[in-house]
């Protein structure tokens, strides 16, 4: 009788191991799953990074900046899609080198506080370039935070976005 116990205490002990090392490796599982995305801001050059932080879940960013003709402010926002950046959004006061002047089929414009919106832009970037300016100062959101480009990386310098694990 006291054999039999025994028996059944070891197997309830092995049963319990067993469980507590199943849970452990799901739970392992599903954590390196949902691993945290970085924005990394690196020289395009050299490769010398000066900026690295964790993007939201939803994998935004948005790069704003004076444009260099008509002086008025541009938003550029952007997401990682699948291991790839998309603009996926454009804001802007008016019209000028490098900003859109027709919408592309699928796109939408509307107007906010005095910007035009270009949404559902879905555009591809083989590579994302910025110049640190001297006298605009491009900045970078990420949610919430800002960060000002010209206090990371040296003026006129080609800056190269890129979004690492």
């Amino acid at each position: 009788m006291n054999i039999q116990i025994r028996k059944r205490d070891a197997a309830a002990t092995i049963l319990v191991v067993a469980v507590i090392l199943a849970m452990t490796i799901l739970s392992y599982g599903q954590m390196s799953t949902d691993t945290v995305q970085y924005l990394v801001m690196a020289h395009a050059d050299t490769g010398q990074v000066y900026f690295k932080e964790p993007l939201e879940a939803d994998g935004v960013f948005s790069v704003s900046y004076t444009h260099s003709v008509n002086k008025t402010n541009v938003e550029e926002y952007y997401r990682l899609e699948k291991g790839n950046l998309y603009l996926f959004k454009a804001r802007y006061r008016s019209f000028g080198a490098g900003v859109a002047t027709e919408l592309a089929p699928g796109q939408t414009l509307r107007y906010e506080d005095g910007y035009m919106v270009i949404e559902n832009i879905h555009y591809q970037l083989p590579e994302l370039i910025y110049k640190v300016g001297t006298v605009s100062d491009p900045l970078i959101h990420i949610g919430q935070q800002t960060w000002h480009m010209k206090e990371l990386a040296p003026p006129l310098t080609s800056v190269r976005f890129t979004v690492q694990q």
